[in-house]
C-alpha cells in the first residue's frame, strides 16, 4: 500500500500538499505578525507626580519626543510606570517594583528618585530625567561630562540659580526685605537648598523665613507664618513634590493675599499661580529622550554619553494675579 502525499481532513476530503504548505505559510506569517506587533524594549518609569498614560507635561513631552522617532509606547516600547504622587518617601520602594520587572532601562525623575535608583542598581542603566540639584553635590556622578557606572540624566541646576531668582524677586517686590522659601522639609535636596537660600540672602540684607510644606493641609499655616514674620513674597522649590502641590499654593496663595513663585513648570501661572522664576524642565524632557534615551534603547551605555543641564532662568508672570497682589511686572516678562 502506497502512502499519498496528501493529508486527510476532519471530514474525510484530502488537503493536497500544495495546499497543506500554503496554510502552514499563512500560520508562521500570522504569529511573525503577532511578534513584530509585541513592543521590543520594555522600560521602567518611575515619576515624582502625575499618572500614566494621563501624564503631566513633562512626562508626555518625553514620551511624544520618543514615539516621535520611532519607539511609541504599545509598539516598541512596554513602559512599567509608577508615581509617587509627590510623596518621595515612596521612591524607594516604586524603584524596587519596577526593577523587580526586569526592566532593560530605568527612568526616574527628581532627585530623591534618582537617588533611590542609584541605590537600588548598579547594572540597570539609570536616566533620571529631572535632577532638581547638581548631580556632582548630590553625589549621582563624578563629572557632568559623562555619566558615572550605569546613571546618567538631565539636571536643572545652575551654579548662579538662586543668585537669578533672588534678584528677580528684588524686581518684583522692590525694596524687598524678607522673603518666604517654600520647601519639603522631608526632602534632603529642599533642606540642603534652604541653606543656601538664607547664606545669599543674608549677603543682600534679606531676611528668609522658612515656609514648611509636607502636604496641602501644611500650606495656610505655612503662608500664615511667613506674613506673620513679614515675609513680601515667596519662592517654592523645584521638586515633584511642589509640583504635585502648584495648583493648592496658587490658590491658597491668593486666598491669603500673599504672593507666592514658584521654581517649577506645569502652567502654575496659569493655574494661578503669580510668577515662575526658574528653569522650564519640558525642553530638557525632549531632550533627554532623543539625545540620552534614544541612545540607551540602542545600546550605548551612560557612561558614554554626557549630562544634560541647563543655561538660564526663565520667567514668565500672571500680570492679573500681580497687579491683585501689588507685585510689579517687569518689562520684556512673558506675560500670562
Amino acid at each position: 500500500m502506497t502512502r499519498s502525499t496528501a493529508a486527510r481532513r476532519p471530514n474525510g476530503r484530502r488537503l493536497s500538499l500544495a495546499a497543506c504548505v500554503a496554510a502552514c505559510g499563512a500560520f508562521v506569517s500570522t504569529v511573525s505578525a503577532f511578534a513584530q506587533d509585541r513592543p521590543t524594549h520594555r522600560i521602567g518609569f518611575v515619576a515624582g507626580a502625575g499618572g500614566f498614560p494621563k501624564m503631566a507635561v513633562t512626562n508626555q513631552t518625553f514620551f511624544d519626543a520618543l514615539a516621535e522617532v520611532g519607539y511609541p509606547h504599545g509598539k516598541v516600547l512596554d513602559v512599567v510606570f509608577r508615581t509617587a504622587e509627590g510623596n518621595m518617601s515612596k521612591m524607594p520602594t516604586l524603584v524596587k517594583e519596577v526593577l523587580d520587572q526586569n526592566v532593560e532601562i530605568l527612568v526616574v525623575s527628581s532627585s530623591p528618585g534618582c537617588a533611590a535608583a542609584k541605590e537600588a542598581t548598579a547594572t540597570v542603566p539609570v536616566l533620571c530625567i529631572s535632577v532638581q540639584d547638581d548631580p556632582i553635590k548630590a553625589g549621582l556622578t563624578t563629572s557632568l561630562a559623562r555619566g558615572t557606572g550605569n546613571v546618567v540624566g538631565v539636571h536643572s541646576y545652575l551654579a548662579d540659580g538662586m543668585e537669578q531668582q533672588l534678584g528677580w524677586l528684588q524686581r518684583l517686590v522692590p525694596d524687598l526685605r524678607s522673603i518666604g522659601v517654600l520647601y519639603n522639609p522631608g526632602n534632603a535636596t529642599h533642606v540642603r537648598q534652604l541653606a543656601e537660600w538664607s547664606i545669599l540672602a543674608e549677603g543682600r540684607k534679606v531676611k528668609v523665613v522658612a515656609m514648611p510644606v509636607a502636604s496641602k493641609n501644611d500650606l495656610d499655616p505655612a503662608i500664615k507664618a511667613a506674613k506673620e514674620a513679614q515675609a513680601q513674597i515667596g519662592i517654592g522649590l523645584l521638586g515633584a513634590d511642589t509640583y504635585a502641590l502648584r495648583k493648592e499654593i496658587a490658590e491658597a496663595a491668593r486666598a491669603q493675599g500673599f504672593p507666592i513663585a514658584m521654581d517649577t513648570p506645569g502652567g502654575y501661572t496659569h493655574m494661578g499661580g503669580v510668577a515662575t522664576i526658574g528653569v522650564d524642565i519640558v525642553p530638557y524632557y525632549r531632550r533627554g529622550a532623543l539625545e540620552q534615551m534614544v541612545p540607551m534603547l540602542k545600546g550605548i551605555k551612560p557612561a558614554d554619553l554626557a549630562w544634560i543641564g541647563p543655561d538660564k532662568i526663565d520667567v514668565r508672570v500672571n500680570g492679573d494675579v500681580a497687579r491683585a497682589f501689588g507685585v510689579q511686572v517687569p518689562a520684556a516678562v512673558p506675560v500670562d
